[in-house]
């Protein structure tokens, strides 16, 4: 296991580029939003001339694309082309029924995943990324699609790892609630200030039951052995959804990298004024020197 500090700040021109993005406001406008059969996408349009892969983007639970500003801002600031997208029923895509919502499963996200990747120049040229719950799912779709490269951001792990149940009521009957403030600033937002966390909060959605049974109960297998992309896993010491202790495990089964990164939580990895550039620094680097060409 390794473990980076803040103080491990990447320079250069990325740095130059990154460090003016900290004075951006929580939502910063993508480059233009798209949809596809209802999925909302926020593109974030990096250099058109490069080779590299475009990065598809899945958000955790209760969050939207929007969860993804800071980083795709970043990302196609030094050339990525960046595609965050809305799951149904979330953000700016197309609403569900209530009878089908609490059905559905972090695997279904496949369906948007395949919708977006099949949109793209190269269908066959991408990178998936995801955070919390849609870390699981863009694990799960890489079971049988072949992304270039894999990040995992405080991912849901599967049921190959072992980990304990969540103490989380779950009514299966009726679509999950936001948590109280308090509630969710502990456990999404930990060491984010009231007035870095509240905008996000504001934000959040209720999510599909079946989907946070779960993200609780670790109920989903993956076969670990068809995901050959290179995977690189970022987690926040202070995590409490999806824990170190339960998240480096799933690196050391994977045999990838597993960064830990000091003092910070589970959406702090992302959203964190103070703290998220150093992370995706690290990750842009990873994606640039790892990605399968």
């Amino acid at each position: 296991m390794s473990k980076i500090g803040r103080r491990s700040f990447i320079v250069g021109a990325g740095a130059v580029a990154g460090a003016s993005l900290l004075s951006r406001p929580a939502f910063a406008a993508p480059t233009d939003i798209y949809y596809v059969n209802g999925v909302a996408v926020r593109h974030y349009l990096g250099d058109p001339q490069n080779n590299r892969p475009h990065v598809i983007m899945l958000h955790g639970g209760a969050h939207a694309g929007w969860s993804w500003d800071l980083y795709a801002t970043y990302f196609a600031s030094v050339g990525w082309n960046c595609h965050a997208l809305d799951w149904y029923n979330h953000g700016l895509s197309s609403p569900l029924t209530t009878e089908t919502f609490i059905a559905r499963s972090i695997k279904d996200l496949l369906t948007e995943i395949n919708l977006v990747r099949n949109q793209l120049p190269n269908p066959n040229k991408y990178i998936l990324m995801g955070h919390s719950m849609g870390g699981m799912a863009v694990l799960w779709a890489s079971q049988t699609l072949r992304p270039k490269a894999l990040v995992l951001m405080s991912p849901v792990v599967p049921s190959n790892v072992g980990a304990a149940a969540l103490d989380v009521s779950v009514d299966m009957t009726q679509p999950f609630p936001v948590f109280p403030y308090p509630v969710a600033k502990q456990l999404f937002y930990p060491t984010m200030s009231d007035a870095e966390a509240t905008p996000y909060y504001n934000q959040l959605q209720p999510e599909s039951p079946q989907a946070v049974w779960e993200a609780t109960r670790w109920t989903i297998p993956v076969n670990l052995s068809q995901v050959i992309a290179p995977t690189m896993i970022a987690e926040g010491s202070l995590d409490t959804l999806t824990s170190p202790t339960v998240v480096q495990p799933l690196s050391t089964l994977m045999n990838c990298r597993y960064i830990e990164w000091p003092g910070i939580g589970h959406c702090d990895l992302m959203l964190k004024p103070s703290t998220w550039l150093p992370v995706a620094q690290d990750i842009q680097t990873w994606m640039e020197n790892h990605y399968t060409p």
